[in-house]
């Protein structure tokens, strides 16, 4: 499908200009207005990709046709580049203010609107596929929601039915654990969805050693192989974070720590801080991470292996990665290959407060 554009401008030889740069251009397609409310009023029918809006126009000026547009839901992904013979910041700024997502002057170079145009044509179909990715999602949660607590439901009934055979138990089991797996999947999938599309969160202080301890206490009784997790807290203090949230981060980091763990290894969950920086980190002796993954094991879509991928996926530490950004904090990793992993998370320290 061609890209759809609306030329929006009053004068004719300003028009004139954009479409003999367009004339032989296959990717594009265009339509006119001379001032903003025929603009306004194509838009529905047209539904126009990119708009080049002109901002000196008698009646409704570009500033108030844009704020209009953005303000429309049926339009919110169509970008608008405003035009204007003066490069005043003043102005551009203004531009910006209403909305608009980049600004263009006259005379125009031919290869930089070209340019342009075909970097916001891909730009916007990328939201838009972001935007539908997400609602497939959240339609996919709600339809399989009570399918699955069906399976849940019914492998608990199976399993605790006294009179089965091993063999029945046995795929009871694996039902149900499959059940759980896409279960938590989802969520998770949501989630990611979730906070990369909202940035509210609910604080409220905590100690850091009491939480750590908690953790402890949960996940030892939860390891299956012979592994020990340690504290190393050298004074207690208290953080505003969402707890809620940042236990989910926190928790990925440890169950990952755990699961590259040798049998018999030591985990170690440390926390500290000083004028500058909170820091909390999570130490395995597991095999360690090579140079060159140490940034794609936090995009949810790596797997090492994705053809024999049968465990798991990248999905928790990408999750754990954006709510450390929302809290205005990172998280990377420091490992030499063979050599075990230290999971670093970092908090500013005007989060923290001393106990």
């Amino acid at each position: 499908m061609k890209v759809k554009i609306l030329i929006v401008d009053d004068e004719p030889i300003n028009i004139k200009l954009i479409e003999e740069i367009l004339e032989y251009e296959t990717d594009f397609q265009y339509k006119t207005a001379v001032n903003g409310k025929d603009a306004l009023s194509m838009l529905d029918e047209y539904k126009a990709d990119i708009i080049i809006l002109d901002i000196m126009m008698p009646g409704m000026n570009g500033y108030e046709v844009c704020k209009k547009i953005k303000s429309d839901k049926n339009h919110k992904f169509a970008k608008v580049l405003m035009v204007s013979g003066k490069a005043m910041i003043e102005e551009r700024l203004e531009g910006y203010e209403a909305g608009a997502d980049d600004y263009i002057t006259k005379p125009f170079v031919d290869d930089e609107l070209l340019a342009k145009l075909k970097v916001f044509s891909k730009l916007k179909k990328t939201e838009e596929i972001d935007e539908l990715k997400t609602a497939i999602l959240q339609l996919f949660s709600h339809e399989t929601k009570t399918p699955l607590n069906g399976i849940l439901l019914g492998s608990q009934l199976i399993l605790d039915t006294q009179s089965i055979s091993d063999k029945v138990a046995e795929y009871a089991k694996l039902i149900k654990l499959s059940g759980e797996r896409i279960h938590d999947l989802v969520r998770k999938i949501l989630l990611l969805s979730n906070l990369r599309n909202n940035n509210q969160l609910d604080t409220v202080g905590q100690s850091v050693l009491d939480y750590i301890e908690g953790v402890v206490i949960q996940k030892s009784r939860d390891i299956e192989k012979n592994c020990k997790l340690s504290i190393n807290c050298p004074f207690d203090f208290s953080l505003e974070l969402d707890w809620k949230l940042f236990n989910e981060a926190f928790i990925a980091v440890v169950e990952n720590a755990i699961k590259y763990s040798p049998d018999g290894g030591i985990i170690e969950l440390s926390a500290v801080y000083n004028n500058k920086t909170v820091i909390l980190k999570v130490t395995d002796q597991g095999p360690g991470i090579k140079a060159e993954l140490k940034e794609k094991i936090f995009d949810e879509f790596y797997s090492q292996n994705i053809e024999n991928h049968t465990k798991g996926t990248a999905l928790s530490l990408a999750i754990a990665k954006e709510i450390m950004s929302l809290h205005q904090g990172t998280l990377h990793v420091e490992s030499l290959a063979g050599a075990g992993a230290s999971f670093i998370l970092t908090l500013p320290s005007t989060l923290a407060n001393k106990v």
